[in-house]
């Protein structure tokens, strides 16, 4: 107890950079037997197709973090299957807390204007995640091959998705993350959410430096 005090008097704020030093190893072991370097591709859009080919079918596609909707209408084209689904979840207020120094709390505002995708497929769930998700799945019966596109930036907005969704993260559902790389939010969250449910993955695709990666649950 008295070595907590002494250490607390030494630094009584946390330190960002030793939270990082102290994960990097974890990251580095996780991608060393999650991936292969046959999996890595150039972009997400190259991911995409790798995850699409992977499910070869209809596909429940919920996407945490929407913004201008980019992704989404990339995946409404990529995967054109008319039994397909498109669940589109964002405040479109912006950032709910500081992310970086470069994406503080209200980075990525679309002014509350939800994007307009022309394709009857499409739902666009306006919210936080915390005040959205379980309304939604009150009344939602996944129909087809999951996959959950975590695009949420921060480590409580992807930790509230995964042990929010976690009953609909029956093998073979796919988990993509466009931040993995950020050691202190979306990979924490993966983290902590698969050590506290038990959950395990095999990889599908990665970009350079594992920015972003895509997940199937085993």
């Amino acid at each position: 107890m008295k070595k907590r005090k002494l250490a607390y008097l030494l630094y009584p704020k946390p330190i960002a950079l030793l939270d990082s030093l102290n994960k990097n190893p974890v990251f580095e072991r996780f991608v060393a037997v999650t991936f292969e370097s046959r999996q890595q591709v150039p972009n997400r859009f190259a991911m995409y197709e790798v995850v699409n080919r992977e499910v070869a079918g209809p596909i429940d596609f919920l996407e945490l973090g929407v913004w201008k909707g980019e992704s989404l209408t990339f995946w409404t084209t990529l995967n054109p299957h008319p039994e397909s689904r498109f669940f589109g979840f964002d405040s479109f207020e912006g950032l709910p807390e500081t992310w970086t120094d470069a994406s503080k709390l209200g980075a990525f505002s679309t002014l509350g204007q939800v994007p307009r995708l022309n394709d009857h497929r499409v739902r666009c769930i306006k919210g936080l995640f915390q005040s959205s998700l379980r309304p939604f799945l009150k009344s939602f019966t996944p129909r087809n091959r999951l996959i959950v596109h975590i695009d949420s930036d921060l480590y409580s907005s992807a930790l509230f998705v995964l042990t929010t969704f976690d009953e609909l993260l029956i093998s073979d559902s796919v988990v993509m993350f466009d931040e993995f790389y950020d050691l202190r939010n979306e990979f924490d969250a993966w983290c902590d959410y698969s050590k506290a449910f038990y959950r395990k993955a095999n990889g599908l695709a990665f970009t350079p430096d594992y920015a972003q990666v895509a997940l199937k649950i085993l």
